[in-house]
């Protein structure tokens, strides 16, 4: 078979795939037979995402470190109320930031758990300072968010 006869037919099926004109098992089908196997890999290796490619390994080092330093910094400083609130705040939106553009990862649902339990232990410190460790106010808290 010509090959521009078969680059035009392997086009309409990949045409007819995208618009749902077939059923994808047909479209896979004729594919495979049309491009003799090689297209239908190179395609799926394409799409597949990788898990922790450099950069989001990078990006996950990164949350994963700016978590435990809010960790630190609102159980293990003597800084003041507000300072714990500043930094914390920081490191929360860097967190939800890096989250937000890594929507297509598969690691994006961690980084909003992380930026969820930042935001969570801050409130409890919050709640612990301003009732004076008064362990009523804090299951009033629990039993509110619940």
């Amino acid at each position: 078979m010509d090959e521009k006869r078969k680059e035009t037919i392997i086009k309409e099926i990949k045409y007819w795939k995208q618009s749902k004109l077939l059923p994808n098992y047909y479209c896979d089908f004729l594919l495979t037979l049309y491009t003799e196997g090689e297209q239908v890999t190179e395609e799926k290796k394409r799409n597949q995402p990788l898990l922790l490619n450099g950069y989001s390994l990078l990006t996950f080092i990164m949350v994963q470190s700016l978590f435990v330093l809010a960790v630190l910094v609102i159980y293990f400083t003597d800084f003041s109320l507000i300072m714990q609130i500043a930094i914390v705040v920081l490191f929360t939106i860097a967190m939800f930031l890096i989250a937000t553009r890594t929507v297509k990862s598969i690691l994006s649902s961690i980084y909003y758990m992380n930026v969820a339990l930042t935001l969570f232990l801050l409130t409890i410190q919050i709640v612990l300072v301003v009732s004076n460790g008064h362990s009523i106010s804090i299951m009033f808290f629990l039993s509110c968010i619940v």
